[in-house]
């Protein structure tokens, strides 16, 4: 997470303020460690891994993201 939370850090912001959005298991991981808002948009052929449920937003596409997947 510790580029997540450089990333927060330089911005001055909270990483609890902060929205990752990921395609991969460990991003998400990463960004959930960071405290951060995750939301993941899994290549097609990884959507159905059970880790993904830990995420705060499961897409299928990112042309389906809305603000309130972003402001939660």
């Amino acid at each position: 997470p510790q580029v997540y939370l450089d990333c927060a850090a330089r911005l001055g912001v909270s990483p609890m303020h902060c929205v990752a959005l990921e395609d991969s298991v460990n991003g998400m991981i990463a960004s959930k460690a960071a405290r951060m808002r995750s939301i993941v948009v899994p290549e097609a052929e990884n959507s159905r891994d059970p880790r993904f449920v830990l995420a705060d937003v499961k897409l299928a596409t990112l042309e389906s993201l809305t603000l309130s997947d972003l402001l939660g």
